[in-house]
């Protein structure tokens, strides 16, 4: 079986690092700058054919992409004016683009768009030109319609404080007047140090608010979770001082802060007026995420034990990416954006590599990691190679990258939560061993005792109130009646033939027969006062302050009505073919002349009636 594992093992890995490795490929193509997108060359017939093509508005349609439609040309002085790149169009140099989208990679020169489009809709004033990639520096928009004699100027982009947009969105989206009848020409110059992604669509204004409503309604989710997901562990983190999970919470911060960084959604929100801060966010805190992910995996996988070589690796990791957060500060965008990709991809197959090294060794929490960074480093090979036209760039790709992070961040979580109900265990574990050993200490361990004491209030199978709590509180509640002078009543409640229960179905389902009674016994009580606890075995008490007689012996018939009507099944040879109880019922007002021996004493002895009188009902002395 092992072996067997071992070879799954390797297979997984093969294959992960040939997906990353494809992965890499297209992140260096895409940084050369040098690439074009899919595009018609320039022949006599793709010149005529960027001259008559435009887009026409009709009644019938509000959202509209540029498939087509777009044809672009690079600035590579990146200081050309709109009249020495009209004569460019004249002389045929633009490129018609035969998607809707347009990925250059990270290139510095200037890059011109150009179309045309002619409304033929009642629809003059509400028409938004959307960009919808919020890392772009600077849209310059130049538009004219045939009856105008001046170009109309818009100038949009993230190096401007973000209440400098004509609209408050997350990427950019121009107001654009469109007359009835007439073509409008337009040229957009765009400037950016970030990637050169360019997907420009043409959108009615409530058709656009629309689409975005739904949108956000997805981001908020996605950034709910993560902000969830750091509360909870920072309050395990409180609760066990476990430095894993404090790495992790930075971890999650971080990684949600990238993620509204590349969305739009951490300018529009968290810095709008400090543009500096929108340009340097993603490679921050990219640089921040791998740091706190790093420190996440050594400490949770326990790397020095369990890979000791990976462990080295991803110490000269973590140095790299610390000095990624304060290069990102300070060095030049493109370059600071290029390193920090590059440590980003060689931090996800290192820890995907330890993770899968540490679960073989034997460490059951590397599991969580294996499959998180599966899914991280598919979500985000989705994106890349959406954005070259291999895969459709649509809704699921275009954030593909933020599901995977989502899904990661989930998963790493359950590995803290299965980590931490493990240490639970163990925790419980010792705590009954020690419970044991306190009563063979001396006077010096009478301290421990009294903090062992505290953690063991309850019983583990039931969540009940154990004997010693029960004992605790009867004595409490004995003196308070002695003092006010009522009665006091309690239930004493065992499960008929519960050996019988044991031996023929077994453990397990003798355990899910004391859950289900101590359950339906809690449920039958009225009054917070009152007290179940599990005594001990197949035995369960009731304490009844301010209890007559009477009531006593009516809340034991309805707390045997209640288990029948749970008809769990007995054994064969039992009495009656359900799980019943059989209950005594006793009652005292505390006074000299009597204690909580005797009121023991008489429920027992009622107890016992009840098991003659053939079981499943109860017996009282009212």
């Amino acid at each position: 079986m092992l072996k067997n594992m071992n070879a799954a093992s390797a297979i997984l890995v093969k294959f992960l690092i040939s997906l990353f490795s494809l992965l890499v490929a297209f992140t260096v193509f895409d940084a050369v700058g040098d690439n074009q997108p899919i595009a018609v060359k320039p022949s006599k017939h793709n010149q005529l054919l960027i001259a008559n093509t435009k887009l026409t508005l009709n009644e019938n349609q509000a959202h509209y992409s540029f498939s087509n439609k777009l044809s672009y040309f690079i600035d590579k002085s990146s200081n050309l004016p709109l009249s020495a790149v009209q004569k460019e169009l004249s002389d045929k140099s633009f490129t018609l683009i035969k998607k809707d989208n347009v990925s250059l990679g990270y290139i510095k020169s200037v890059v011109w768009l150009h179309f045309l489009v002619e409304n033929k809709t009642s629809n003059v004033d509400n028409w938004l030109l959307i960009f919808d990639y919020p890392l772009i520096d600077e849209i310059d928009i130049f538009f004219k319609q045939e009856d105008q004699m001046l170009w109309q100027n818009q100038l949009m982009g993230d190096s401007l404080k973000f209440h400098q947009r004509p609209v408050d969105f997350r990427a950019f989206a121009s107001p654009i007047k469109l007359k009835k009848g007439l073509v409008t020409e337009v040229f957009v110059k765009i400037k950016t140090s970030s990637s050169m992604q360019i997907r420009p669509s043409l959108a009615s204004t409530q058709s656009f608010f629309e689409d975005e409503l739904n949108k956000e309604m997805f981001y908020g989710v996605v950034y709910g979770i993560m902000i969830l997901m750091a509360l909870y562990n920072l309050f395990l983190y409180l609760a066990v001082r476990d430095k894993s999970y404090l790495a992790y919470v930075f971890s999650v911060v971080s990684g949600c802060i990238f993620i509204m960084a590349l969305n739009g959604h951490a300018y529009q929100y968290l810095w709008p007026d400090t543009p500096w801060l929108a340009n340097t966010a993603i490679p921050l805190f990219t640089s921040l995420w791998m740091t706190s992910t790093a420190l996440f995996t050594q400490m949770f996988l326990e790397t020095k034990k369990f890979a000791p070589k990976l462990y080295k690796a991803i110490n000269f990791l973590i140095a790299f990416a610390t000095f990624s957060v304060f290069y990102s500060l300070f060095g030049e965008y493109q370059s600071v954006i290029k390193i920090a990709t590059g440590l980003a991809l060689l931090n996800g197959i290192l820890i995907l590599s330890t993770s899968i090294v540490c679960w073989r060794a034997g460490n059951r929490f590397a599991r969580f990691f294996v499959g998180a960074w599966a899914v991280y480093g598919l979500g985000t090979a989705l994106l890349v190679i959406s954005r070259f036209g291999l895969l459709a760039d649509n809704f699921i790709t275009h954030n593909s990258a933020s599901i995977g992070l989502l899904v990661e961040i989930i998963m790493l979580s359950l590995a803290l939560s299965d980590k931490y109900r493990v240490l639970n265990e163990e925790l419980e574990l010792q705590t009954l061993e020690l419970e044991h050993k306190v009563a063979l200490r001396t006077q010096e361990l009478e301290t421990s005792n009294a903090q062992l004491h505290q953690l063991s209030r309850y019983d583990a199978l039931t969540n009940l109130p154990n004997r010693r709590y029960f004992d605790a509180q009867l004595a409490q509640e004995w003196g308070r009646s002695l003092r006010e002078n009522e009665s006091i009543s309690i239930l004493v409640c065992d499960v008929d033939e519960f050996k019988s229960i044991n031996d023929h179905f077994g453990h397990q389902y003798g355990d899910d027969c004391l859950k289900a009674v101590a359950e339906a016994i809690t449920e039958s009580l009225n009054r917070p006062a009152d007290m179940p606890a599990r005594f001990g075995g197949d035995e369960f008490v009731v304490i009844l302050p301010e209890t007559k007689a009477l009531g006593a012996e009516l809340l034991g018939i309805k707390i045997c009505e209640n288990i029948n009507a749970l008809a769990i099944s007995q054994a064969p040879d039992a009495l009656h073919k359900i799980v019943t109880l059989s209950i005594g019922c006793a009652t005292l007002t505390p006074d000299r002349t009597n204690n909580i021996q005797q009121l023991f004493a008489l429920a027992d002895k009622n107890l016992f009636k009840a098991k003659k009188n053939g079981r499943n009902c109860v017996v009282s002395d009212s």
